[in-house]
């Protein structure tokens, strides 16, 4: 068994890709621009003086018009080259292609006007050339211009001599084994990146885990490269997997949990957080990958497979498991892939728990004390002697929150003197102080039990800190397995019990209605942004906190904190108004009498 993990194997695929793109036309970079989807980090620069100020080694790919005023394109080129930065360079023009390209060190031509499907294509494909030597990189780009420059009718160009030669250079390369095994290796990947893609896609529209579990086997054994794929759900406490869905087998799978005693690639892959590979199944190798199945890798006639762990934040779901009858498969390209799908599956069965929390008519509410000295609540309590509400909280950035307290038991300036000496707390200020409230803000690190409540898909619905021990009340969905919501908060946290559990209806239910309504309209950002203006008292008068407070306590710049502010602000309007029925359409556009 070997470890692949995300941090060097899947380095160069899991991070996000930065993407610059090029253009003198406006209109048509911003178009290239919203067409990449949005697992790249994309940049535009609307000319070439631009483009050279901004480009250096942070660039992944850059997408480059040719023909522009100013500075061209291929004097961009050679600024880049130049300065020997080898990220992939793609010009898009409308530039015909001649002879000239020849000598130009880009790696693809397209001729505009170019679709979607071609802009996007090539971006993957790039991206996954950057994986080979380059001298593999050398010969894909050859193979390009000779491509580009048959395109055309040789009378037509400058040297019809020097682009036969190029072709007859570029067929020649291609004959030898090591080529063809480099363009079997691109394809390979390219098959399993769009294989990805399209799980992704279906990925976001499911709305039940099974139904996520169901797709995400299901395609991978009918378009993919594998025999087997099955999904388990483990329990971290008694290193136990249960079989929840098997693609590539006839028949019912059981649902009895099999532990492998904290030895076998199960929970090497759920402890590490990384890719397993297992191989030399066929010889007896390493079985407890297919034990929980009861099946045999000799009869199914399986050589390798890989264990994929499908978590998100803290929270463990399970793992994904893929197998096939090929050697020495698994190698870090693929499994770079697979750890890239392993979060997309997470993140999926993340958000439909969310949802379903959102909409159900029934809950569970769990009810927890904590006298655990890490949580930063409740060691603040201790320290202090403070009572501690937590009146609301917004996530930040880096598994970051910005907390807003109500203090009782000490005053204000007590308090916050010692949360700033905490090397967990990023900010910490004064909201108000009154004879009857001191709230405070603080944004916090990964340092309270409030972030894996909620990271494992659960409703913080109060949290009291009184003379160091505190007492937190949350709601999942009925169908969430409580096991691991626990196990998510004992990973960091030691002194926390459940000390009740019971099935509750939702008291307001158009309420629920209402915020699943706005939420749906409104961007993340929006939603962050609405929220703490409110907790942090933006909207009373006098204000208790200004724009650029609260935009600090984000990280944002104030202009961005207003954008997003006044589209939330529209959007609640909208749903508000919406919803009650207050205004019919062509009534929002003439005055109420």
């Amino acid at each position: 068994m070997s470890e692949a993990g995300s941090a060097s194997s899947a380095e160069g695929v899991t991070e996000t890709p930065t993407v610059l793109i090029v253009d003198d036309d406006k209109d048509l970079a911003d178009t290239y621009g919203m067409w990449l989807p949005d697992e790249y980090d994309v940049e535009i620069e609307y000319g070439g003086v631009q483009a050279r100020k901004r480009i250096d080694d942070d660039l992944d790919l850059v997408l480059l018009d040719r023909r522009m005023p100013g500075i061209p394109g291929d004097k961009v080129l050679e600024d880049i080259r130049e300065r020997g930065i080898d990220c992939p360079v793609a010009m898009l023009t409308a530039v015909a292609p001649d002879t000239d390209i020849i000598d130009l060190e880009f790696d693809e031509y397209l001729v505009k006007p170019i679709t979607q499907t071609e802009l996007r294509d090539t971006v993957d494909e790039l991206l996954l050339r950057r994986e080979f030597d380059p001298d593999a990189q050398d010969h894909f780009a050859m193979e390009s211009k000779a491509e580009a420059l048959a395109s055309r009718d040789p009378e037509d160009l400058r040297d019809p001599e020097a682009a036969t030669d190029l072709k007859n250079e570029a067929e020649r390369a291609s004959e030898s084994d090591q080529v063809r095994e480099l363009r079997s290796e691109l394809q390979r990947l390219q098959r399993i990146t769009s294989l990805i893609r399209e799980i992704d896609r279906e990925l976001v529209v499911a709305s039940e885990r099974e139904e996520i579990e169901r797709t995400a086997c299901d395609r991978l054994v009918e378009h993919g490269p594998y025999e087997l794929a099955w999904i388990g759900e483990y329990t971290v406490s008694f290193q136990q997997t249960t079989p929840r869905y098997l693609a590539g087998e006839d028949g019912e799978i059981g649902d009895q949990a099999v532990s492998d005693g904290g030895e076998g690639p199960i929970t090497a892959a759920v402890d590490s957080g990384a890719v397993q590979v297992v191989d030399d199944l066929g010889d007896g190798g390493e079985t407890q990958a297919l034990e929980p199945l009861g099946l045999s890798a000799t009869d199914r006639g399986i050589s390798a497979g890989a264990i994929v762990p499908l978590q998100h934040q803290d929270t463990v779901y399970g793992v994904l498991s893929v197998f096939t009858d090929q050697e020495d498969f698994f190698d870090e390209r693929e499994v770079a892939v697979l750890s890239e799908l392993g979060d997309s599956i997470a993140n999926a069965i993340h958000s439909a728990k969310t949802k379903k929390l959102m909409l159900a008519d029934t809950v569970v509410e769990l009810e927890f004390d904590i006298n655990d000295s890490a949580d930063l609540f409740v060691a603040l309590s201790r320290e202090t002697g403070a009572r501690i509400d937590l009146k609301g909280f917004v996530p930040a950035a880096d598994r970051e929150l910005t907390c807003y307290l109500e203090i009782s038991g000490a005053t204000a300036r007590e308090f916050l003197d010692a949360a700033t000496e905490r090397p967990e707390v990023q900010i910490a200020r004064g909201v108000s102080d009154s004879a009857d409230t001191r709230l405070c803000e603080l944004r916090v690190a990964d340092s309270t039990v409030v972030l894996p409540l909620i990271e494992a898909g659960a409703s913080i619905e109060s949290m009291v800190v009184d003379e160091g021990s505190g007492h937190l009340t949350a709601r999942v969905a009925p169908d969430t397995d409580v096991r691991t919501v626990v196990e998510a908060m004992e990973s960091g946290f030691d002194d926390i019990e459940l000390t009740a559990k019971r099935e509750t209806e939702r008291d307001i239910q158009s309420v629920g209605d209402f915020r699943q309504s706005l939420e749906n309209n409104l961007t993340d950002r929006q939603y962050s942004v609405l929220e703490a203006a409110y907790s942090a008292g933006y909207f009373d008068w006098p204000r208790e906190s200004t724009a650029k407070e609260i935009a600090t306590s984000l990280d944002l710049a104030p202009p961005t904190l207003h954008e997003h502010l006044r589209g939330a602000l529209k959007e609640l309007n909208e749903t508000f108004f919406s919803e009650t029925g207050e205004f019919s359409e062509d009534e929002r556009l003439r005055p109420r009498e």
